[in-house]
């Protein structure tokens, strides 16, 4: 073997070594979070989402959902599976911090932030938390539970899922078509 081709396999050897090597200390900082909900979707009978002096009610009536604020309107299925499938997954990743002077700076202060309350079927409120979306970061949330001073960066940005907008949330009913007239009820 030449010279030049032991100092290539060396290389090569040495380069896989280092690769591994890294490749061995990332998964040290890797990010494990918790979903803010654990609980059984199936227990949810109330969501109360609000946002300054807006409210937004759902709320579960044997299998369908309603919008309080108006009851004429069909909530739209989707919506409802990215709260159980996306809002309520979401993770929370890192502390940021603990004090609560803070709080405005990650807009997780009660008057900034959007609320995410939900409730079982007798009322009880299993979860609240205060969302912010302050910052140049657009791919993470601010969120604090709201008996916490904690304020924790999420895995996903779902702050767009906390509208307060019923249009968000449902359509109107589609009008019904005018009955077709055969001409025997014409002539009739």
């Amino acid at each position: 073997m030449t010279d030049t081709i032991k100092y290539s396999l060396g290389a090569l050897f040495l380069i896989i070594l280092l690769f591994l090597y890294n490749k061995s200390s990332q998964k040290t900082y890797s990010i494990n979070g918790e979903p803010i909900f654990t609980g059984d979707n199936n227990s949810v009978f109330r969501i109360l989402i609000s946002e300054d002096d807006r409210t937004l009610e759902l709320v579960k009536i044997d299998t369908t959902w309603k919008i309080t604020q108006a009851d004429s309107f069909i909530v739209k299925d989707n919506q409802i599976d990215k709260i159980f499938n996306k809002l309520l997954k979401v993770k929370q990743e890192m502390l940021i911090t603990s004090k609560k002077e803070k709080w405005e700076r990650f807009g997780v202060d009660d008057s900034l932030g959007r609320h995410i309350q939900i409730f079982d079927k007798n009322d009880n409120e299993s979860i609240h938390f205060i969302f912010g979306n302050s910052g140049q970061d657009y791919q993470h949330n601010y969120i604090r539970e709201n008996k916490s001073n904690d304020v924790y960066r999420t895995n996903d940005n779902v702050y767009f899922l906390l509208n307060c907008n019923t249009t968000f949330w449902g359509n109107m009913p589609p009008e019904p078509k005018p009955e077709e007239r055969t001409e025997e009820d014409i002539a009739n």
